[in-house]
């Protein structure tokens, strides 16, 4: 856990094959918060998952997190001596403190282990329903790392390497009543670019969201 007293540091690296079992576990801690689950959506979590370590133009971006980071690489801090980021996942070069955060980035950092190993998750898709399109498929953080502005800051990350990838317009979906996400979005940017009245239930739409990034 996380403790005011303990800095925190923050890694960001796309997923590879041999992250499913993490991923999976990730996204089961959440499951409950996505309405409906995602277990209970067709295809469920396993096919979701799949879908985005497969795909070409598809994958998750990672943050992955310690809360000791004083310990060197070997110790009991949970870092270990795996790889760093993949190349072409867009992660910002250099080290420092993110304005606005309080989230300290590393480009090529020895992978964290442990249960806080995922921070936060974003999967995206690249030439979504057409040309240029990107599209978000999922966001969460991990409870034990909220309020910090991670999601704010791997949408960001999202943002600068679809830019980077010659996507013009990236896109987002959720449901009417998931009053955070919608303010989130809202200030990342994004506007209405359609609603699905009662798609997922009596007052419960669907709600499609666009920024253009060209």
């Amino acid at each position: 856990m996380i403790t005011e007293n303990k800095p925190l540091q923050i890694f960001f690296r796309e997923a590879e094959k041999n992250d499913h079992s993490q991923i999976r576990e990730f996204i089961e801690l959440v499951d409950s918060e996505f309405y409906p689950p995602l277990s209970q959506r067709p295809g469920g979590i396993e096919e979701r998952i799949e879908n985005s370590l497969v795909k070409p133009d598809a994958n998750f971006l990672m943050a992955e997190g310690i809360s000791n980071p004083g310990l060197g690489p070997g110790s009991e801090s949970g870092l270990g001596s795996g790889t760093g980021t993949r190349k072409g996942t867009g992660t910002r070069k250099g080290t420092g403190t993110r304005k606005g955060t309080g989230i300290e980035t590393f480009p090529q950092p020895d992978r964290p282990t442990g249960p806080d190993r995922i921070a936060g998750l974003i999967s995206y898709e690249k030439q979504w329903e057409r040309e240029n399109n990107a599209y978000i498929s999922f966001v969460a953080v991990n409870p034990v790392f909220r309020n910090m502005g991670l999601a704010s800051e791997l949408i960001t990350l999202l943002e600068e390497q679809m830019r980077s990838e010659g996507m013009e317009r990236m896109y987002v979906c959720t449901w009417s009543t998931n009053r955070s996400a919608l303010a989130l979005y809202g200030k990342k940017g994004f506007s209405t670019a359609r609603v699905i009245e009662n798609d997922r239930g009596p007052l419960v739409d669907t709600v499609y969201l666009v920024k253009d990034i060209a």
